[in-house]
């Protein structure tokens, strides 16, 4: 990493004192349990009746009408959801916070949640092994592959769903700007490397 991209992200000294540090080495220490309340927060349908409940929120009685969780599921939930700032709570009440509505309802938020889960989360146990080893031992999840490429079509349905949820969401909106930097160099022949999609194609195809 050069100099300049260490100052321009604030990379080239340590921005935490001890205890913001030691409230982020906690948050760490619990992320994959925070991540997998999160996801299930969002799933089950908590956030998106506290959504509709607006500034009154709604207590765990009025939530439990609502979703298929008995009562102490959706206390232990939002306990979690709490300490996370994804609810905040006014007496009996529960109500959306700001982390929370961009779990419901942000599109990349969402994209890379369920990258992160449906891809990522059971192979990202086996990281360890893959480093010592210099191959995606976390793969084995899915079966036995070199790659992921090989085995997209062959990936469980979420997976697959998701990994190519996430790949257009971060590819697509390149394909236009990309165009823009490359015709007006005026080339006959463009070497397209695995075509994917072929979305790429179709962009050159519409626009020249």
């Amino acid at each position: 990493m050069s100099t300049e991209t260490e100052v321009r992200y604030g990379y080239d000294k340590d921005p935490f004192t001890a205890l913001e540090a030691i409230t982020e080495a906690q948050k760490l220490a619990f992320a994959p349990m925070l991540f997998q309340a999160a996801l299930n927060l969002r799933d089950s349908g908590i956030l998106t009746v506290l959504d509709n409940a607006g500034k009154q929120g709604a207590t765990p009685e009025e939530i439990a009408q609502s979703v298929n969780l008995n009562h102490y599921a959706i206390q232990l939930l939002l306990d979690v959801g709490l300490s996370s700032r994804i609810v905040y709570q006014r007496g009996e009440h529960f109500l959306l916070g700001k982390v929370g509505h961009f779990l419901l309802h942000d599109q990349m938020t969402r994209v890379n949640m369920d990258f992160s889960q449906d891809v990522c989360y059971q192979g990202m146990f086996h990281l360890n092994e893959a480093l010592a080893n210099n191959q995606p031992s976390g793969l084995k999840v899915f079966g036995d592959w070199a790659t992921i490429y090989p085995a997209l079509s062959q990936l469980p349905d979420a997976a697959k769903k998701s990994w190519f949820a996430f790949d257009h969401f971060y590819s697509d909106a390149a394909f236009n700007a990309a165009f823009k930097h490359i015709f007006p160099l005026n080339p006959q022949h463009i070497y397209d490397v695995g075509g994917n999609t072929g979305k790429w194609a179709m962009c050159c195809v519409k626009n020249d």
